[in-house]
Formats: structure tokens, sequence, C-alpha cells
């Protein structure tokens, strides 16, 4: 009879993986519910539930089923790495770093893990450990753009200009049109007074994305600087108008 319980609670969970594929939340945590009539003690089900929850925005709920989940398997890494992750969102700092901690713990070759951490180190203001976990990222993943990017972000809080530039040139070697990265590259350059170099990575960046108010009114500033005036004046009637 128990061995029949856990068939059927298997069912209902593969079927609830292909409900929240086609992103029918609702239909797969019924599903995933069902499951767990079966076997209460199905750590997966109420792992996958607690993600489907973070994705809806109910970080409270899915913690609790995370945990759940962790009750039954407590050295489960990825629950120990999503349960970080909605901590996070709530602006839990410190325990979703220990979250993230105890994930690392049981598995520390995933770079993800590593990332995830610090962008919450980011979150917390805490930019020295953010970089140290980039990183153990990037070592992992030496071509990871994003962990290069954001750890770029980590050392301009830091004003290590020199470096950050590095970090967003290497982000821009792998994703040559990551937009994000060419703005933060003018942004770091205007910090420096290199504004004419500022405006080159602002041009790249508004060939990329050209409906960005934020780039234009930085590119004016930098024009401005310069004493292009006209010019300026032009990018900030782009960022007037989109206000309108």
């Amino acid at each position: 009879m128990k061995a029949n319980f856990h068939l059927k609670a298997k069912f209902f969970f593969q079927q609830g993986l292909c409900q929240e594929q086609a992103g029918k939340h609702e239909a797969a945590i019924a599903l995933f519910d069902k499951a767990l009539l079966y076997q209460p003690d199905y750590a997966d089900a109420w792992s996958q539930r607690g993600i489907i929850l973070g994705k809806l925005g109910q970080h409270d709920e899915a913690i609790a089923n995370f945990e759940r989940a962790l009750a039954i398997k407590p050295n489960a890494a990825w629950i120990w790495h999503n349960r970080g992750i909605a901590l996070g969102k709530l602006g839990e700092y410190e325990a979703a770093v220990n979250s993230f901690d105890r994930a690392i713990e049981f598995n520390p070759d995933i770079s993800i893990f590593w990332h995830n951490q610090g962008i919450t180190f980011i979150d917390w203001g805490c930019y020295q450990k953010a970089v140290a976990c980039f990183k153990r990222t990037l070592k992992l993943q030496p071509d990871s753009y994003w962990a290069w990017y954001n750890q770029g972000k980590a050392l301009l809080q830091l004003r290590h200009y020199e470096e950050t530039l590095n970090s967003f040139d290497r982000a821009i070697e792998f994703k040559p049109d990551f937009f994000i990265a060419w703005y933060h590259r003018g942004i770091t350059l205007s910090a420096r007074g290199r504004y004419e170099k500022a405006i080159v990575s602002f041009n790249r960046a508004t060939e990329i994305n050209p409906n960005s108010e934020l780039v234009w009114y930085h590119k004016g500033i930098a024009l401005e600087r310069l004493g292009y005036y006209l010019q300026a004046i032009a990018c900030f009637h782009k960022v007037y108008l989109w206000q309108q």
C-alpha cells in the first residue's frame, strides 16, 4: 500500500512539474498538494511548491515550504540556496547569507551559490564580501558575464575604479550586447572624469537599448562637462519627452 501511495505521489509530482513548465503555477501547486497527500514527506514536492510560491512573490510561504523540505532532507544544497533567495527578497540578509553558507557547505563547487550570496552581500551593503563571492564564482565559471558585471558593481561601490572597469570589460567580452554593463562602464568612466570615453560607452548602450532615460541623462551630463552644450540639451530633451 505504501509503495502504491509513493507511485501516486510521483505521478502527481511529475504532472505538477509539467504544469510549472507551462507557466500554470496554481495548477502546479494543486498537483504538488495531491502528491503530498499521498506522501507527506516528499521533500521535492515541498521544495517545488516553495519555488512556485517564490515566483508568485509569496516569499514567507516559500520559506515555510523550503523549511518543510529541509526537515526531510537537511543536506539538500539547492533547497538551502532557494531558501536563501527567498530570505533575501524579504530583506533578511543575514539569514539569507547563512542559508547560502549551508548550500555551499554541502556543495562548494556550484558557481551560482557563490554568485547569489554575492548579490545578497551587495543588497546588504557588504561590498568587500560580495567581491570575494564573485571571485569564487569566477574561479568556478570564468565566462560568467553576470558575475563579472556584479563584481564590477561591488567594486564601483568601493571606488576601485580600474578594477571596476576591468570587470565590466570582461562582462562585455563574454556578452558584447550587455546593455547594463555598457551603461555602468560609462558611469564609472564619468566618475573618473573620463567623459569622452564615457560617451563612447553610453553610445554603445543606446545602440542596444535606445529607450533608456538613464543612459541619455548621463550621456547629457558627460557632454555638458565637455562643453558640448547643444548635444547635451538634445539628450536632456529626450529624457524630458519620455517623462511627459
